[in-house]
């Protein structure tokens, strides 16, 4: 839509300058009108308002200022371009400060006047943006005001949410707590009748009976679900995690619930590789989530049919799977196996409905040990049930078994002990023999001390590092330690191993560290326990590997450290940096993608700290994810290596960047 002229108000006395300044305002498109001096323009200004005002400095009557600032108070929004003559710019300037937007020096020749449309189209332009920005200020500022109060109803909402969900929660631990009581009365008394102890019952009332316990059975299970589920909501579940061996585990799991497969004519087998790590878990929980499947299975399997527990190693994780030869699961409800309160009745058969919660706790209790958990199922041909458990390397699981077992001792106030075993000469023995057979002799030995220190409670946990081993043993004090420091010596030193067919003797150094004789805090346990470690023979090199991924931390990490490099590791850019603070290293391998800062992130960090500023780098990256050349990182400090890499090329690419920055000693 075509916008009308622009209108402008001249205040003019000079005819002349009248005439030339009006007409060449029009031929640039303006209607112009003309007061010849002061008070007349201002007499129209209160009936008529104008886009702009061109004011003469110099008036008969009114002086050019005084219009200004009668313009400026009467329409404050108004353009105002004062016109001087020459030797008048300070008080021009002066103008701009009372508010005009702009002003114009006359020429002798009229020159100016080529510019005057110009000057004042400009002015008009700015105070419309300048509304128009003033407007989609308000604008915004009343959309954030609107924002802000959605915000807080949502707040407020949220916060009604929470209450009433914490009520939820509260209401079902107090019901729940409060219905064991009854329910353990009910279930004695009713023992006392079964038993018949309090007088003779026939046939029928014992059936009766049975079926009483049966039910009283069911609802204390449900009544534990309940309770285990507020639990997980409220985040009261705290996970207490060590070292468990699977097969044991597996083995607990299916004699508990033999019992009941039998009752049912249900067979159970399990499947377990013959050598399966251990996992850094909470032994109950895990046992938990093992028993509701296997309850469930047995449940839904009609007549002589099997169940298979099967456990496989993976690459980062251990698969644990329960299937069965039952009924199945209708595909319409699989999806929503995992849900709270989903009751639904298997496929082919009626079967028997579930209290709606185990299949939640158990995807819970998986998840909050990082792993996950799903299902497979024909209808009448059985189900599967497979849930994971991710693998932690030989370090993670030696730092959580400390601060566990610390508490453990602190809340018991006994003790715990740290023993260092030492392999010496253990680099000459693997130059000598090669890695493959003195990795075989470090198991060989692994083998022989956990037999040697083997405890009732089977609380020992051995991290080997380069030749050097740690085992820790809780609830035993610095005397029972140095006592069994003492005999892994003798006993090691007194048996004969085997090397490429070979008899080789091994010598040891064996120490303690005790809690809380020499370490009362974690930390210092550890401080203490590397500090003890075997110095001799130790690789002066040291690389720090900087990778989110745990398997790909370890991996680097046994594959250095077998090659006589020192290393450490950190899972992200911020630990790394934490760890510089306080260790010098020679080469840092730096993974690209990484959360929170990532690898090149990390590496102008690096270069901009004057303590790090000279440590070469290999940055690790993925096809497509390379951007260095456009960050301008083409110095002679900076190697990256391509994912997927054989360890090989790695090693040589280490090689190769070592050379060209040797160590200092």
């Amino acid at each position: 839509m075509a916008h009308p002229p622009l209108s402008v108000l001249l205040f003019e006395d000079d005819e002349g300058q009248v005439i030339l300044t009006t007409e060449a305002l029009e031929k640039a498109g303006l209607r112009v009108a003309v007061a010849r001096n002061g008070r007349e323009g201002l007499d129209r200004l209160l009936n008529a308002a104008f886009d702009a005002y061109l004011v003469d400095y110099k008036l008969p009557d009114v002086p050019g200022l005084e219009v200004l600032r009668r313009i400026i108070t009467m329409r404050p929004d108004a353009v105002v371009v004062m016109v001087t003559g020459h030797g008048d710019e300070s008080s021009a300037v002066e103008a701009m400060k009372l508010g005009a937007y702009d002003y114009v020096v006359k020429s002798p020749y009229m020159g100016h006047l080529t510019m005057l449309p110009m000057v004042v189209h400009e002015a008009c332009d700015r105070r419309r943006l300048r509304q128009e920005r003033e407007q989609l200020q308000t604008e915004l500022w009343e959309h954030a005001r609107l924002l802000e109060e959605r915000n807080a109803e949502l707040r407020r909402a949220n916060e009604e949410l929470k209450r009433l969900d914490q009520m939820k929660s509260d209401l079902v631990s107090m019901v729940s707590h409060e219905l064991r009581t009854p329910l353990a009365t009910i279930k004695e008394f009713t023992g006392i009748l079964a038993d018949q102890i309090a007088g003779p019952v026939n046939a029928d009332q014992q059936e009766y009976l049975h079926i009483v316990r049966a039910n009283i059975d069911r609802l204390a299970r449900i009544i534990d679900d309940l309770l285990d589920m507020a639990k997980i909501e409220a985040g009261r579940i705290m996970l207490n995690r060590g070292l468990v061996q699977i097969p044991a585990l597996v083995e607990h799991v299916v004699q508990s619930m033999q019992p009941l497969a039998d009752s049912r004519g249900v067979a159970i087998r399990s499947e377990l590789p013959a050598a399966l790590p251990g996992v850094l878990a909470d032994g109950d929980k895990v046992a938990q989530v093992l028993i509701n499947l296997l309850s469930n299975a047995i449940k839904y399997t009609q007549g002589a049919g099997q169940i298979t527990m099967r456990v496989e190693e993976q690459t980062n994780e251990i698969q644990f799977s329960v299937a069965d030869t039952g009924v199945g699961i209708a595909p319409d409800d699989l999806p929503k196996i995992f849900e709270k309160f989903q009751q639904f009745r298997r496929a082919v058969e009626p079967g028997t409905k579930g209290t709606g919660l185990g299949l939640a706790i158990s995807k819970r209790l998986v998840e909050l040990h990082g792993g996950r958990i799903w299902a497979t199922s024909s209808p009448g041909k059985g189900s599967t049930f497979l849930f994971t458990l991710p693998k932690y390397h030989a370090e993670e699981v030696f730092r959580e078994y400390i601060r566990t077992a610390l508490q453990e001792a602190k809340r018991k106030q006994g003790y715990l002990s740290t023993i260092i075993v030492s392999v010496l000469r253990f680099q000459e023995l693997k130059a000598l023999y090669g890695l493959e057979e003195t990795s075989r002799l470090l198991k060989d030995l692994e083998m022989l001390v956990r037999e040697t220190v083997r405890r009732g409670a089977g609380d020992v946990v051995v991290r080997w590092q380069r030749g050097d081993m740690v085992v820790i043993l809780a609830e035993v004090d610095k005397a029972g330690a140095n006592a069994i420091a003492d005999r892994i010596r003798r006993i090691v030193e007194g048996r004969t191993f085997t090397v490429h067919g070979k008899p080789l003797a091994v010598s040891l150094t064996a120490s303690s560290v005790t809690y809380p004789d020499e370490a009362t805090t974690e930390e210092e346990l550890l401080s203490i326990t590397e500090s003890r470690l075997q110095q001799a023979d130790r690789a002066r090199t040291r690389i720090m590997v900087i990778d989110d991924e745990p398997k790909i931390r370890q991996f680097l990490k046994e594959a250095l450290e077998l090659r006589e490099y020192e290393v450490l590791t950190a899972a992200s850019g911020p630990e790394a940096i934490e760890q510089l603070k306080a260790q010098r290293v020679h080469l840092i391998l730096l993974d690209v993608m990484m959360p929170v800062m990532d690898g090149y992130e990390f590496y102008h960090v690096l270069k901009e700290t004057p303590q790090t500023a000279d440590v070469p780098v290999i940055i690790v990256t993925a096809r497509g994810e390379r951007k260095d050349r456009q960050l301008g990182l083409e110095t002679a400090s900076y190697n990256y290596l391509s994912k997927p890499f054989q360890l090989e090329d790695l090693l040589a690419k280490v090689r190769e960047v070592l050379q060209h920055h040797p160590v200092k000693a």
